[in-house]
């Protein structure tokens, strides 16, 4: 697991999140597996504990990992998305990828603009 991309027009929040992921969908960190602790990832991606909350928040809904009051936050063997917020996540997934969709929008007609012939 590594720092943030600076260049990375998304979210904090996300790119915890992605990282996180991938480090579960590589088997770096395994089935049952605790992850560090919210204060051990926020150092770790120079973010905010709140940051890291909410990246978390993405993965249990994702049905990555379950967090258990007192005792932290852990890779899902089973991997089921929590039912109860699933199609209100689904919206602000949509929101999101909107945003980004935006932002990538008006990075490639910056480009286009200094690669137009004056």
């Amino acid at each position: 697991m590594e720092r943030l991309d600076l260049d990375d027009s998304s979210p904090s929040y996300m790119q915890v999140a992605a990282r996180l992921r991938a480090a579960i969908d590589a088997g770096t960190l395994q089935p049952g597996e605790q992850l560090p602790t919210h204060k051990a990832l926020a150092d770790q991606y120079k973010v905010a504990v709140e940051t890291v909350k909410r990246a978390l928040g993405e993965l249990r809904t994702a049905g990555l990992i379950v967090t258990r009051q007192g005792k932290g936050s852990f890779v899902r063997s089973d991997r089921q998305p929590e039912r109860r917020t699933q199609s209100t996540d689904l919206g602000r997934q949509v929101e999101e990828l909107t945003r980004e969709l935006s932002a990538v929008k008006e990075r490639l007609a910056a480009v286009e603009a200094r690669l137009e012939p004056r």
